[in-house]
């Protein structure tokens, strides 16, 4: 049977133990919590509101002890946490209970990911496309290799263009470079290098020709 009680002024409930209240509970006005720990042991929490705010009652310029987010309890392996770093700007990622983060989103132009820096094994999930721009090597004089898994082969499905090169590189041990530069005897100008060997390679025409006259 249900009742109401009708209290002017507030209500204190003080008792020496915990306050047990073993039905559902329904609270039409606002519920302040003041004490330093609040427990929820749901199996699910549903929660109407868009955003969430962590942090809040912040009194200084920016996150007081530099982290703020979500921490996941996963038992014997260490936590896992999506943090904001306040140091950087940066949103951050860790599995390993904090400490180390890996970065996920920049903080000051919301873009999303910038780098791959931190990926030691990035996979694509579609096409690469290099939207103007070009593949370079940041570090001077760095190799670009393109390494197919075992019997796989470079394929290039349109003409492969080399810019005219004002000397011949360098040889590098066990390989043969190819390059261009300005046609000469071999009516090509395409050279390669090979150890020692640097020459150019003949087209059909230069090759009848020398053929005829040697």
């Amino acid at each position: 049977m249900s009742q109401t009680k009708r209290i002017t002024g507030d209500l204190t409930l003080d008792p020496t133990g915990d306050f047990i209240v073993l039905a559902d509970t329904q609270i039409t006005g606002n519920l302040t919590i003041t004490g330093s720990t609040t427990t929820v042991t749901t199996t699910n929490t549903s929660l109407t509101d868009t955003v969430i705010t962590l942090n809040a009652g912040e009194l200084g310029s920016g996150v007081t002890g530099r982290y703020s987010g979500v921490e996941v309890d996963r038992g014997s392996s260490a936590n896992a946490l999506i943090v904001f770093d306040e140091n950087d700007d940066l949103w951050k990622i860790s599995t390993d209970g904090g400490s180390t983060y890996t970065t996920i989103l920049t903080g000051s132009s919301g873009s999303g990911l910038t780098a791959v820096l931190d990926d030691t094994s990035p996979q694509l999930g579609g096409n690469l496309d290099i939207n103007g721009f070009n593949i370079t090597s940041a570090v001077s004089n760095q190799d670009i290799n393109i390494i197919p898994n075992g019997s796989g082969n470079l394929v290039v499905t349109s003409p492969l263009r080399l810019t005219d090169q004002p000397g011949a590189p360098s040889a590098v041990t066990g390989t043969t470079l190819l390059y261009a530069a300005t046609a000469s005897g071999g009516g090509t100008g395409l050279y390669f290098v090979d150890g020692s060997t640097t020459d150019e390679l003949v087209s059909k025409s230069k090759a009848i020709v020398y053929g005829l006259i040697f």
